[in-house]
C-alpha cells in the first residue's frame, strides 16, 4: 500500500506523523485492558455500479494512546468493478495477496469486548463491516460526526463535518494528502479527536470547536470533486444531489434499522408486560381463593 504523507501529528507523544506508528505486537488480548476506548475504519471497493455495491478492502483498530493494534489488508470475495482509490487509497494490485475476509474479521473480533467504547465518524457502518455485535463486541459508541455537529443559523439547521473537515482544522492533518483515505489515518484521527474534545468533556472547548468547524470552509469532497462518479461507479452514498444510482442514502438505511430495532424492543416489552400481567392475574386468582 502507498504511504500517505500527513501532517505533523498534534497529540500523539513520540510520533511525528499519523502514518508514523508500526502495529502493536503481541496476542491482541495482552494488549486489551478491561474497559477500553477503540477506533476502527474501514475502507472499502466497489462490486458494482451504486454506492451500496461495496465490499471491505482495509481495516485498522487504534486504541486511545494512538497505537494501531491492527492493521490489515482484505481481499474480497467478489469481483472488484473499481478500487475507489480516490476514497479507498487502495489499489486493486494491492489486494490480490491479501488475506481473506474471514479470516481477518476472526482477528478484528479479538480485539472488542463487551466493555469496548467505540469512537468514529459514522462509525456504524465500520461496526456493521465487520459484524461487530452490541453486548458482545461493544458496549457503547461515541460518533463524532454528532459530537461536532452544530446549528447553522445561515441555513437555520444542524451541519455536520466529514472527518477529514475535523482533522484538517482541529487537527491540522490532511486525510486527502493523496487523494486517497488510508483506515490507519483515519482510525487515528478519529481517536486524537477523542482525546482533544471527547475523553475529558469540555463542552466550552467542544463549542468552541464547533463553531470553528463552522467558521472554517470546507474543501470540496472527492465525490463532488468527480461529480458523483468514479469508473461510472456512484460515490454518493450520504448526499442525495449527487447521487447517481438512486439507492437509498446510508443514513436513511440507518435510520430504517434503528426504527426497527425500536419496533422489536417494544414488541419484546409488550410481550413481556402481557406475559407479567398473566402471571399476575393468576397470583391475585390464588390470592382470593
Amino acid at each position: 500500500m502507498n504511504k500517505t504523507p500527513v501532517a505533523h501529528d498534534l497529540t500523539c507523544e513520540n510520533t511525528d506523523a499519523l502514518e508514523k506508528d508500526s502495529p502493536v505486537g503481541g496476542n491482541a488480548k495482552d494488549v486489551i485492558p478491561s474497559v477500553q476506548v477503540l477506533s476502527i475504519d474501514v475502507e472499502c471497493v466497489a462490486t458494482g455500479f451504486s454506492h451500496l455495491d461495496r465490499a471491505p478492502c482495509s481495516v485498522a483498530i487504534v486504541n486511545d494512546r494512538c497505537e494501531i493494534l491492527f492493521d490489515s489488508l482484505i481481499k474480497p470475495d467478489k469481483p472488484i468493478v473499481s478500487d475507489l482509490f480516490p476514497l479507498s487509497g487502495v489499489r486493486k494490485a494491492d489486494l490480490q495477496q491479501a488475506p481473506s475476509f474471514d479470516d481477518v474479521i476472526k482477528k478484528v473480533h479479538s480485539f472488542f469486548t463487551p466493555t469496548t467504547s467505540i469512537v468514529g465518524q459514522s462509525i456504524m457502518s465500520d461496526i456493521n463491516w465487520m459484524q461487530l455485535e452490541e453486548g458482545i463486541h461493544y458496549n457503547s459508541t461515541i460518533e463524532l460526526g454528532d459530537e461536532f455537529a452544530v446549528f447553522d443559523p445561515r441555513y437555520g439547521n444542524k451541519k455536520y463535518f466529514s472527518l477529514a473537515h475535523e482533522a484538517q482544522i482541529l487537527l491540522q492533518i490532511d486525510l486527502n494528502a493523496m487523494g486517497g483515505h488510508l483506515a490507519r489515518n483515519d482510525a487515528k484521527a478519529s481517536i486524537k479527536l477523542y482525546n482533544q474534545y471527547l475523553r475529558v468533556r469540555d463542552q466550552m472547548k467542544l463549542e468552541q470547536a464547533r463553531q470553528t468547524l463552522l467558521r472554517s470552509p470546507t474543501k470540496i469532497p472527492p465525490y463532488r470533486r468527480l461529480n458523483g462518479v468514479y469508473e461510472k461507479v456512484c460515490l454518493s452514498a450520504f448526499h442525495r444531489g449527487y447521487c447517481r444510482c438512486g439507492q437509498s442514502l446510508i443514513n436513511e438505511l440507518h435510520k430504517q434499522a434503528d426504527k426497527k430495532r425500536r419496533n422489536n424492543s417494544n414488541d419484546e416489552k409488550e410481550k413481556l408486560s402481557s406475559s407479567t400481567n398473566k402471571k399476575l392475574k393468576v397470583i391475585d386468582e390464588k390470592t382470593d381463593k
